[in-house]
């Protein structure tokens, strides 16, 4: 074997060594259990990671459904993650190209005075070059290697990212849906008891005339119409930002979805029973800590590839095509010629740059580290809220809708006792206050237990895994 191709072989091996930290994944310290008051536990099952998949599908609400085919093809957010993932894709090759050696098509021509001195000064000759040029830099000591781990590491946390996407959209279109329908419910309410408070009045108004009620009353009742009415406009802005707001989620312009929502429909209510996961596995669940941990995998690689910087660089290029100071006869055989070179680089004398480069890159994996320990309390806060706020909920709902059916009944036993005469007119209108004040707060709590349980869901990371329909339009 020729001394050069054994130098060659041994550079190729030594080009598998790598230099810097190692990576390897950090163990996430979480508690064994949830420390949020879980008083319906034993109501409470495990969730399972596919039903978490689309879990907007357990409020059974078709219209819900619909918009949410259509948010999975049309939300510009979604897009532009899935454009990221592109892109990482797209860097993570260029990279792994560095690994290869780089070949170019050479074209040449040189007009030469005096080549060599002591001979000839006043010579002059043409050279003509066409052939193929390559360069291969060695990666001797594993710094192509590392910056190629560091941008896998990203294209992981590109295709995180895009998961996590998914699991904002899902829930913000949900949760916004849900605001839709309750901010119609309350309209509704409002409008229904206006219509009895213009009852009331017309009624007062006509007891007056005949001498029976008073003044004040329908002055009382007046009041308190007008009162109820003045909120209309209020509520009717607020459902037209809501409507708009679903229309941004769906990347669609204004007015869009007012046919698609002009029905009025019931706040939807789901059972929240399949809602518990121990800790550790609603962090395995979640697309930002696997974000913030391939972003940490990136950060370690990048230490390794500064630290490389402080070794010899070695290059071998070679040249292979015809050579010939004619360009008539640069096409025949004589013209044939090749050529190798090995380069030798090390670093000698560079003010600290090098050091610096290695320092910034610690740097960067410390806070890549504090990141990703960041993320795994945000986790565990964010989850442990939502699951206490949605529990509580439930129990405020419920004794709301109690109280809203006793405050009912009291106002039907106040206008009876009013047409008797055994009451006054005062009495109707306070029982009428109290329940639509009830009313408007079982309906705002309603939705609000809907918005809490939608953040379970999304704290348990639910929607990572949604697949977009493949005709959301015909559905």
């Amino acid at each position: 074997m020729r001394p050069e191709a054994g130098y060659l072989l041994l550079l190729c091996g030594l080009a598998g060594c790598t230099v810097g930290p190692d990576y390897r994944e950090p163990a996430a310290s979480v508690p064994d259990r949830w420390q949020a008051d879980l008083q319906a536990a034993d109501a409470l099952r495990p969730v399972e990671r596919e039903s978490l998949k689309d879990w907007w599908k357990r409020f059974g609400d078709t219209r819900l459904n619909r918009l949410m085919d259509l948010a999975l093809t049309g939300n510009l957010d979604l897009k532009m993650a899935l454009a990221r993932v592109g892109q990482a894709r797209a860097e993570r090759r260029g990279t792994r190209a560095e690994l290869f050696p780089k070949v170019d098509v050479a074209a040449d021509a040189q007009r030469n005075v005096n080549p060599f001195p002591g001979f000839a000064p006043g010579l002059k000759f043409n050279l003509f070059e066409l052939g193929f040029d390559a360069l291969w830099e060695i990666d001797l000591f594993g710094r192509q290697q590392r910056r190629l781990e560091a941008a896998s590491a990203e294209l992981d946390a590109a295709t995180e990212d895009y998961a996590q996407a998914l699991v904002t959209l899902s829930a913000d279109l949900a949760r916004g849906y849900i605001d839709y329908r309750s901010l119609q419910n309350q309209l509704r309410i409002t409008r229904a008891n206006l219509e009895a408070q213009r009852h009331t009045l017309k009624l007062t108004e006509k007891l007056f005339n005949e001498g029976v009620g008073t003044r004040h009353d329908v002055v009382r009742a007046r009041a308190q119409t007008e009162g109820t009415e003045a909120r209309l406009p209020a509520l009717e802005a607020q459902l037209i930002a809501a409507q708009r707001q679903l229309e941004l989620l769906l990347g669609k312009p204004p007015g869009a979805l007012a046919a698609e929502l002009e029905a009025p429909a019931a706040v939807p209510v789901a059972q929240g029973r399949d809602i518990l996961a121990s800790p550790a596995e609603t962090i395995g669940r979640r697309p930002d800590i696997r974000i913030a941990e391939r972003r940490l995998a990136a950060a370690t690689a990048m230490q390794g590839a500064a630290t490389a910087e402080l070794f010899p660089k070695v290059s071998l290029s070679a040249f292979l095509g015809l050579r010939n100071t004619d360009i008539e006869s640069l096409f025949k055989s004589a013209a044939f010629s090749y050529g190798t070179a090995a380069n030798f680089m090390q670093p000698l004398l560079n003010f600290g740059r090098i050091r610096a480069g290695i320092d910034l890159a610690e740097a960067k994996q410390q806070e890549a580290y504090l990141a990703y320990e960041k993320a795994v309390l945000d986790a565990l806060r964010e989850t442990e809220t939502a699951m206490t706020r949605y529990l509580k909920e439930e129990v405020r709902r419920q004794t709301l809708a109690l109280s809203t059916a006793d405050l009912r009944e009291s106002l039907r036993l106040a206008q009876r006792r009013y047409t008797e005469g055994v009451a006054s007119f005062l009495d109707v209108l306070d029982a009428q206050r109290d329940l639509y004040a009830a009313d408007i707060e079982l309906a705002r709590s309603e939705a609000e237990a809907s918005t809490n349980l939608i953040a379970v869901y999304k704290a348990l990371g639910g929607g990572a895994n949604a697949a977009p329909p493949h005709n959301p339009e015909g559905t």
